[in-house]
């Protein structure tokens, strides 16, 4: 970083030298803001986490890093106090939970995810990282890659949908966009990021919040590790282990798992953190006898970094005195953190400038990102006689539903996001529409008759509240509330054209309603530039083209449901003795890999470059893709792979590689997409990475009919 100086790494060395037991534990230790904030313990919610007195006088200018910080002023006022305190005067690192954005707030992860844009992604995390390090934050908690099936766990609306290869890449993606160095360095304004949350955390029994996990370990290898797999190839300075159980161990003490599997399969050569307590639930799992034990399994374990419970330090000159071959391992973390508080310039420059920090938030720059990523992340699951987008024949547009007037439309998560600065549905259409628009009202009840009777095409408002949705949300009903319905109902009654904008932090059970809808947007949550964003999609000023990444059910008893499920002996037929519910019609709603298009897309020319692929002869599949409309838009091309044979059951079908492609009005292009023997591979009963002889059939989007047989 251009004006920062360095260490050298043996000043470093002479550094951890001077370190007592007790300074290197603190070090391997992050708490609260609240601590250096003049709380009372008894004041703290984190307090139950913490034993009497341990982070109360010498241990608090011991401490390595602070989590939840936020402001230049505030965290400078910390690291000053804490340095004027410390023996060594060791700067402190400060993380927080930027999911989707810091202070500028994106689409929730979800609904990014449904850009299928790792460029995107890239560019959202470089511009939190900058509004981060403008704070003063250097450590963000993110990206989430847990691979997610089941509606009903709440965190869904941090993942990156139901594929394990599309959540790798993303969370790649935005990897790379925090850290913005290269071979995983920090670079100019970047972050360190925190993958999370190894693993299999979105896998919980029942969709239950921290509830326990149990797979077979050729699932996780190949489903649900996968994405920590692909995203660990970008180097992330930290990986958090999970508040579950897997397998019947929790994963914070879980040896095998965090260093056979993290650090020996995927190669994980940086620092571990646990979540938030996890180290001290260790006994509420009721593995951990006491505090004692459970800092013992933990560091046993590898979890390097205890996040807000007091264990380590508690324990810790006990715990080595115990086991002094500990101390190589402690030796080992401790030089790692103070090498990336060297690489971030904290040294010689541990204060943020304060007069900076306005400058950043919220920049033009900024806001425009946050309004082309909501539009990117909207998809458009219904579109009947093209009621959308809402054309100039409509002078008198009407808008209702009880997100028509809320600035909250950030979601969970939104970290130092505020409310006021959102621009609502209401505000983005006066600013769009204008005149055209005659009100907006939470319900009808609440329009005069002579605007209703004025109006001739009506935007309907519907979804869940923000506050469903996110940790601690787990919900078993996924359904509208029963007023939405109704209000759609009476709205359809008017026998005026209108539409439905929706708004979650998850896939909703849609199939009591969804007749009664003939045009729906499903925006999620997309914050701060939300009103403007889905104003200008529903005048048309360019066209939704996201496609889901998670699949809706049509009822909430459906999931969990998801797109690439194992062949069955007996598949989904009219048979009731079929894998099929007997009262419900097979397969999602709306499934993975949908969503329309205002523009009329075109295919032409689809061929493959061989029907055989070979070891060192890979197969290139071609396609044209036209824009046959004046709207600005882009596709996405996915392609999927069905193995017709094979020794150990496989899913039905699996997306392998997609592209994406912009496209002007009436502009054509040739889109090429690889496939190599790898992208046919698999793991079999034995756990070995194999690919076997025989057909695969290839489908590109469409998944009712394949495109090409392919041998190998």
């Amino acid at each position: 970083m251009k004006g920062v100086s360095f260490l050298e790494q043996r000043e470093l060395e002479k550094l951890l030298e001077q370190m007592t037991i007790h300074e290197k534990i603190g070090q391997m230790t992050q708490i609260p803001n609240v601590f250096y904030l003049g709380l009372s313990v008894e004041e703290m919610d984190a307090a139950p986490l913490y034993s009497k007195n341990i982070l109360q006088g010498e241990n608090l200018h011991l401490i390595g890093s602070v989590v939840a910080a936020s402001g230049a002023k505030t965290i400078n006022q910390i690291q000053k106090k804490y340095l004027e305190d410390s023996r060594l005067k060791i700067p402190l690192l400060f993380a927080h939970d930027a999911i989707h954005g810091y202070k500028t707030i994106f689409p929730i992860p979800l609904g990014l995810s449904c850009s299928w844009d790792e460029d995107l992604l890239k560019r959202v995390a470089e511009t939190t990282a900058t509004e981060l390090r403008a704070t003063g934050i250097n450590i963000n908690l993110a990206p989430m890659v847990d691979l997610v099936r089941d509606a009903r766990w709440g965190r869904v609306m941090e993942s990156f949908g139901e594929d394990h290869l599309l959540a790798g890449k993303l969370g790649a993606a935005a990897i790379k966009g925090y850290q913005k160095g290269e071979d995983g360095h920090i670079g100019k304004d970047g972050v360190a990021a925190a993958l999370k949350h190894f693993g299999a955390c979105g896998a919980a029994v029942a969709g239950k919040e921290y509830n326990a996990v149990d797979m077979s370990w050729r699932e996780f290898l190949e489903y649900y590790g996968k994405p920590y797999e692909i995203a660990i190839k970008e180097k992330p300075k930290f990986v958090m282990s999970a508040f579950n159980a897997f397998n019947g161990i929790p994963v914070t003490g879980n040896e095998f798992l965090m260093n056979d599997i993290l650090r020996e399969r995927y190669g994980f050569e940086e620092m571990t953190i646990s979540d938030w307590g996890s180290v001290i639930e260790l006994t509420n799992h009721r593995i951990a006898v006491n505090n004692k034990d459970a800092a013992s399994l933990a560091l046993n374990s590898g979890t390097d970094i205890e996040m807000s419970s007091g264990t380590y330090l508690e324990n810790c000159e006990v715990i080595i005195a115990e086991n002094p071959d500990l101390l190589c391992y402690i030796d080992e973390v401790v030089m790692k953190l103070l090498e990336l508080k060297n690489e971030l310039g904290l040294f010689e420059h541990p204060f943020v400038d304060e007069e900076q920090e306005t400058d950043v938030l919220m920049s033009e720059s900024a806001l425009a990102l946050a309004k082309e990523a909501a539009k990117e992340a909207c998809v458009l699951l219904k579109n009947e006689n093209n009621l959308l987008p809402i054309t100039d024949n409509y002078q008198n547009v009407l808008l209702v539903g009880p997100f028509a007037k809320t600035k909250e439309l950030l979601g969970a998560w939104s970290c130092e996001g505020k409310f006021d600065d959102v621009i609502s549905i209401k505000n983005g259409m006066q600013q769009i529409f204008q005149d055209r628009l005659l009100g907006a009202y939470i319900t009808l009840e609440e329009a005069p008759p002579d605007v209703i009777e004025k109006a001739d095409y009506i935007v309907v408002t519907i979804g869940e509240h923000w506050d469903n949705s996110g940790e601690a949300r787990s919900s078993i009903n996924l359904e509208l509330t029963i007023s939405q319905k109704e209000l759609i109902k009476t709205v359809k009654k008017l026998k005026k054209p209108f539409a439905c904008i929706a708004f979650s932090g998850r896939p909703l059970a849609l199939q009591n309603i969804i007749r009664d809808i003939p045009a729906l947007l499903w925006v999620w949550y997309p914050g701060t530039q939300a009103g403007l964003a889905v104003a200008e999609l529903l005048a048309g000023s360019g066209s939704p083209n996201g496609k889901l990444t998670m699949s809706f059910p049509r009822y909430s008893a459906q999931v969990p449901i998801y797109y690439n499920e194992y062949s069955s002996g007996r598949p989904s037929s009219v048979s009731p003795y079929s894998n099929r519910y007997q009262d419900c019609e097979p397969g999602p709603l709306f499934s993975f890999g949908h969503g329309l298009n205002y523009a009329e897309i075109v295919y032409n020319d689809l061929e493959i470059s061989s029907t055989t692929i070979t070891d060192d002869k890979p197969v290139m599949i071609t396609v044209e893709i036209e824009n046959k409309s004046d709207f600005s838009t882009a596709e996405i091309v996915i392609i999927y792979v069905e193995d017709v044979i094979s020794s150990a059951i496989r899913p039905v079908c699996e997306m392998k590689k997609w592209a994406k492609a912009k496209l002007e009005p009436f502009e054509r292009k040739r889109i090429e997409i690889e496939l190599t023997l790898d992208d046919l591979s698999y793991l079999n009963a034995r756990l070995d990475q194999v690919i076997e002889p025989g057909e695969f059939k290839i489908f590109v989007n469409d998944l009712s009919q394949a495109k090409f047989i392919l041998n190998y």
